[in-house]
């Protein structure tokens, strides 16, 4: 379990720099291989690496995010609404597989008495891309964590029309490519949306976002007086 930011830092950086090396040598390969069709088959598979590194790491590394905050086992009425409502999802779907008409007992209950209770976020397979992790469902996860997507606001239909949609393309069998430049192009994009959600998750962490704040009424009354 993830229980200090230190941690936390020290996992995502590590999650990032064995992919930033094998990325590195993918690069190396592709600007070594010569023929042009050998080279536009290497840049094609160079391609499908680039995304599964880019979807790989926003789940590994919101995972081991999730997993930081649920250590905290915080009050749930001290966590961020996006933290109480993956909670309820996760109620939601057991409610949804479960046959027993009792069974939104359990839900019910939570609604009621839920706020002074210690959380357990769920951190396990909570974000299922279906490998096709677009613009769109990169928003959700970040609201999902509370996390604001301003820093990928300008690069997210960019993030589709490179970067998904040619994936979706070569993982179909169908005819797409590259020149050398593009491919260079993406490549070091890629690293910088990599390195910039790096960046959110650990800056998420350091400014503890994931609590609530909260102003009590009678610090409320003693401004109001004053």
């Amino acid at each position: 379990m993830i229980r200090t930011t230190d941690e936390l830092i020290n996992s995502v950086g590590l999650e990032l720099i064995w992919r930033r090396k094998e990325l590195s040598e993918l690069k190396g390969l592709v600007q070594e291989t010569q023929g042009q069709i050998r080279s536009r088959v290497i840049i094609r598979s160079a391609v499908a690496i680039l995304y599964a590194h880019w979807e790989g790491f926003v789940k590994k590394s919101s995972s081991y995010y999730l997993e930081f905050v649920s250590s905290h086992r915080l009050p749930y009425g001290r966590l961020s609404p996006n933290f109480v409502a993956l909670t309820l999802k996760a109620k939601f779907n057991e409610l949804a597989a479960s046959e027993k008409i009792s069974g939104a007992n359990i839900l019910a209950d939570f609604f009621c008495t839920c706020l002074k209770k210690q959380s357990n976020i769920p951190h396990k397979g909570v974000f299922d891309t279906k490998s096709n992790l677009s613009s769109k469902l990169l928003k959700d996860i970040l609201t999902a964590l509370g996390i604001s997507h301003d820093n990928f606001s300008t690069r997210m239909n960019y993030i589709d029309s490179n970067l998904v949609n040619p994936r979706n393309h070569i993982a179909h069998g169908e005819e797409f490519s590259l020149n050398l430049a593009d491919y260079f192009a993406l490549h070091e994009a890629v690293m910088g949306l990599l390195e910039t959600y790096k960046n959110e998750i650990e800056n998420a962490a350091v400014m503890k976002t994931f609590e609530r704040v909260v102003v009590s009424f009678n610090s409320s009354v003693t401004e109001a007086a004053t």
